[in-house]
């Protein structure tokens, strides 16, 4: 089939030429899915390296290409965008570092915050004590679901975008950043 032609191809064919070892299909599908896989990154941009998410999205869609199965009737482009969503979010939390960077910017934290700026390296020491206190806490009490929400609320994304990222509704985003809220204010008065 002529390079050309390739470019008419539906999804779904060009995945399956894709699966028998066509680079060219498999280019195709790439550029066609680029932009998607740079819109679902750009939420994290602020703090892990775009080109990283971006690339993290790519695997994403390969890993779609390669487990994409016609026969249960889904779109592959449906596929596609929660397999590259899933990395992405994947990826974001097993960083641990920025996940910590993220905290201590965007959560209240006074115990943490009065220490933020301090000179002496017994009191850095005891700041990053304290946050990595905070982190284990939220990893521990939250549900993987709300440390996703709250991870993308953090990233400044309004409950819609949050709902369409996770593939659940917006009452459910409103509901998990209550959950998210009661449990932190917990941690923080124990």
């Amino acid at each position: 089939m002529a390079k050309k032609n390739l470019t008419d191809l539906a999804d779904e064919t060009l995945v399956e030429q894709a699966k028998k070892h066509d680079r060219d299909s498999a280019a195709i599908l790439t550029s066609r899915y680029f932009r998607l896989i740079q819109k679902l990154a750009s939420p994290y941009r602020h703090f892990l390296d775009f080109d990283d998410l971006c690339q993290e999205g790519s695997i994403g869609l390969l890993d779609a290409i390669n487990g994409y199965q016609s026969q249960r009737n889904v779109p592959f482009s449906a596929y596609a965008a929660a397999c590259i969503r899933n990395r992405i979010i994947k990826f974001v939390e097993k960083n641990q570092t920025q996940k910590a960077s993220v905290l201590n910017h965007s959560l209240s934290l006074e115990d943490v915050g009065d220490q933020i700026g301090a000179e002496s390296p017994e009191q850095i020491f005891i700041e990053k004590e304290s946050l990595s206190h905070v982190i284990e806490d939220v990893n521990r009490v939250l549900s993987p679901l709300e440390r996703k929400v709250l991870f993308l609320f953090l990233a400044e994304m309004d409950y819609r975008s949050i709902a369409s990222t996770l593939c659940i509704t917006e009452k459910s985003v409103n509901n998990a950043l209550q959950r998210v809220r009661k449990k932190l204010k917990a941690i923080h008065r124990a």
